[in-house]
């Protein structure tokens, strides 16, 4: 079944979002810097506000912040009495805004820009960015480079850019900065920018160098050292089908006389010469365990409200969980009970494990419980998976119940709940499930090496 990335974090669909609600969950707007994109926040989308507010935060700087201040209150005790004379500084002032606004315009940074960094990344990490600059016609003074329009969970560091030499026409300057990734997701990256406050030190000339480059952040997650889980009885004809013999090795058995149909490469040339008739090498088959990983997505709670945090550490446990698989020589099939079913196949050279986190990077949370679905899907998978790791996010009837047809099933579950509440129902042993474990936000941060 071919993988399909599911829809982005619901913070990144704001602007397909549903109409707001009263109670709807709006993030501030001292988050949305001048490194940010503010089209995503969603209450102040559309055009006007989107442009007034990147000229306020883009185009002014604090000293021209405090000027505009001062501007308004000249403009403000002028209009009421010409006998104060506070016109006199109010003209003073707009003289002074005309010079800037045409110093913006002239200085212009006449550079060319080349920006190199990796397209993953893990939850919580800074990404380096390598910026090369070239000036291209004249002198360039006072230029610093910034991210341009970043999603709220992407900061930059620093947050004020990186400054830049005074650069002759034709001459090259470097310049590193980083991009703090606090949170899982797929995002899109605009570009960066150059801009400089010379000479008046007001209002900032900028170049926008637009390029849109996909940025994956993974789930954060600690490698884990023991998995204890139960394996059910379960027969694999031959190894799996679809498994790459790449770096395969075959036990040998011993050899036999040639039969019709041999291949010609499996003929031992030197026990054919000692005997004077063919014979070939036998091999046996490896044979391969199978499981499954099942992440519960369900969670109650409105469109583009903040995901409860143990949510996140459950998508990072399951990250750990299926890169212990995956090392452990198992064939993993992840499946994440989304918006919408996905399944990946992974592990022996099937799919390597950026797959599996690109995967996880991009699920999102769903209203609907999906095991209905889910358990469709994996009874196709049944009949040879050995063993079966549920995560979820409760225990209640719902959950008990699926995890009872499976082991009816004869294969081996172990559950894992990921919740910082108590539990719908008591996670204690029933009905021959004894193998739960559960797990608060506080000790998947503080890093969990077995389970």
């Amino acid at each position: 079944m071919p993988t399909r990335l599911p829809k982005q974090l619901s913070l990144d669909n704001f602007r397909k979002g549903p109409p707001l609600a009263l109670n709807s969950w709006l993030p501030p707007l001292k988050q949305f810097t001048r490194t940010k994109d503010i089209s995503y926040h969603p209450v102040f989308r559309g055009l006007l506000f989107p442009w007034v507010w990147r000229v306020y935060t883009e185009r002014f700087t604090r000293a021209g912040h405090y000027f505009l201040v001062a501007t308004l209150f000249f403009s403000a005790f002028g209009s009421l009495s010409l006998d104060q004379q506070w016109y006199v500084p109010f003209t003073y002032a707009c003289g002074l805004w005309v010079t800037a606004l045409i110093a913006m315009w002239a200085g212009r940074p006449a550079i060319a820009l080349k920006a190199t960094h990796a397209a993953r990344v893990s939850a919580g990490e800074t990404l380096p960015v390598e910026i090369e600059v070239t000036a291209l016609r004249r002198r360039a003074v006072g230029l610093s480079v910034l991210p341009d329009r970043l999603p709220p969970w992407v900061d930059a560091v620093p947050e004020e850019g990186v400054g830049l030499p005074v650069l002759e026409a034709g001459e090259m300057g470097h310049a590193r900065l980083g991009l703090l990734c606090r949170r899982r997701g797929a995002y899109r990256l605009r570009g960066f920018r150059v801009e400089t406050a010379f000479p008046l030190g007001l209002m900032v000339a900028q170049r926008v160098f637009s390029e849109d480059r996909p940025l994956l952040v993974y789930p954060h997650f600690t490698p884990l050292a023991r998995l204890d889980a139960p394996l059910g009885r379960r027969y694999q004809p031959g190894g799996v089908a679809l498994a790459s013999y790449l770096g395969d090795s075959f036990e040998f058995i011993g050899n036999r006389e040639y039969r019709d149909g041999d291949p010609i490469r499996s003929i031992d040339w030197r026990a054919t010469a000692r005997l004077s008739r063919p014979v070939v090498r036998e091999f046996r088959e490896e044979y391969f365990l199978r499981a499954a990983v099942i992440l519960d997505t369900y969670v109650p709670v409105p469109p583009g409200y903040p995901v409860p945090p143990a949510f996140e550490r459950a998508v990072s446990v399951c990250a750990a969980v299926s890169d212990y698989m995956a090392r452990s020589e198992y064939l993993v099939d992840l499946f994440a009970a989304g918006p919408e079913l996905h399944q990946l196949t992974a592990g022996r050279s099937l799919a390597y494990l950026d797959e599996i986190l690109d995967l996880l990077a991009c699920v999102d949370t769903s209203n609907r419980e999906a095991f209905d679905d889910l358990e469709v899907e994996l009874m196709e998978h049944l009949g040879q998976i050995a063993m079966v790791v549920c995560l979820f996010l409760d225990w209640d009837s719902t959950r008990r119940d699926f995890v009872e047809r499976l082991r009816e099933q004869g294969a081996g579950v172990k559950v894992i709940i990921v919740r910082d509440r108590p539990c719908t129902l008591p996670p204690v042993a029933e009905r021959g499930i004894a193998d739960i474990t559960v797990l608060t936000s506080a000790q998947v941060d503080a890093g969990v090496e077995a389970i």
